[in-house]
């Protein structure tokens, strides 16, 4: 048996078609196929259902995912466990985070824990998708929600702030919003439909009660973008807009923040570069709290 194999077999279970598979798995759809095929094969089942709207795992595929996850629960179990041999504090430490903390908060950070750790490598993957630890996807994450399940070690570093930015010409050519009820009257940039509702979502949603937005985009730096080239007003973490040249709207205005959360799965905790690069990250967070918090 190919566990290669398995480990398509539960991305397409998990995704629910080949190309999300694929993405996953960052390879093309036609290996998916390839060794979803494969296993069915070897197996002598079949193991989903192909559908115009995607994969449905069939009763064989149930039978079979069931003792696929206890395989890959004991694979990489075994792989953190040869890792957790501890090689001191040099090596790579991956950290996922969204592109909101990569770029302003992350990046300008890297030089002090080169000053301080020359010997670590940090790894900085930029994903909205929630990588999975357990599977080795990352060493550490940032999230912007708590985890409620999983064998991870959480500690919250800080709470990120939001504003409305919006560009002079914009301003200039349709005025400045006095209260939260003018938001209605403007134009306004918005998440898409699909984006997860965190707290700043919600509040701008209820402002706009219900009005279209101008342009929906996810990344803050598109939201920021757009803002920039006059489309609207736009609600973006606090210090993703520093040197944007942009104006802060409502500035008065209490808009719902976003708690941090550091993660690492507790295998990993115990590694001295990885609890080297946690420390760091918490303590970059502390010096860096009114930036992330909006309060610089």
């Amino acid at each position: 048996m190919n566990w290669d194999d398995f480990r398509y077999f539960l991305a397409v279970a998990a995704e629910g078609s080949l190309s999300a598979a694929a993405r996953v798995l960052r390879v093309n759809p036609a290996t998916v196929s390839r060794h979803v095929d494969a296993l069915e094969e070897r197996l002598a089942v079949r193991l989903f259902d192909r559908r115009q709207d995607g994969y449905t795992i069939t009763p064989g595929g149930e039978k079979l995912l069931e003792c696929a996850r206890t395989i890959e629960s004991e694979i990489f179990a075994l792989s953190r466990a040869f890792d957790a041999e501890d090689r001191g504090l040099t090596g790579t430490v991956s950290v996922t985070a969204t592109e909101s903390l990569t770029v302003p908060f992350l990046i300008p950070n890297l030089p002090h824990l080169r000053d301080r750790y020359p010997g670590i490598r940090l790894q900085l993957v930029s994903d909205y998708r929630l990588l999975n630890l357990s599977r080795r996807e990352a060493d550490v994450a940032i999230r912007l929600a708590r985890p409620q399940q999983g064998d991870l070690v959480v500690r919250k570093i800080g709470s990120m702030g939001f504003g409305l930015y919006a560009s002079t010409a914009y301003l200039a050519a349709q005025g400045m919003p006095e209260t939260v009820a003018d938001l209605k009257e403007h134009a306004v940039i918005d998440w898409l439909d699909g984006y997860p509702e965190s707290a700043p979502v919600v509040w701008l949603r209820q402002a706009l009660e219900g009005c279209a937005p101008a342009f929906a985009t996810n990344p803050a730096s598109g939201r920021l973008a757009a803002a920039k080239a006059g489309i609207g007003i736009a609600l973006v973490p606090c210090m993703v807009s520093e040197g944007a040249g942009l104006v802060r709207v409502l500035p008065d205005v209490e808009i719902p923040c976003v708690d941090l959360w550091l993660l690492v799965h507790r295998d990993l905790a115990r590694i001295a570069r990885v609890r080297a690069v946690l420390d760091f990250i918490h303590d970059r967070a502390r010096v860096d709290a009114d930036r992330i918090g909006g309060r610089s």
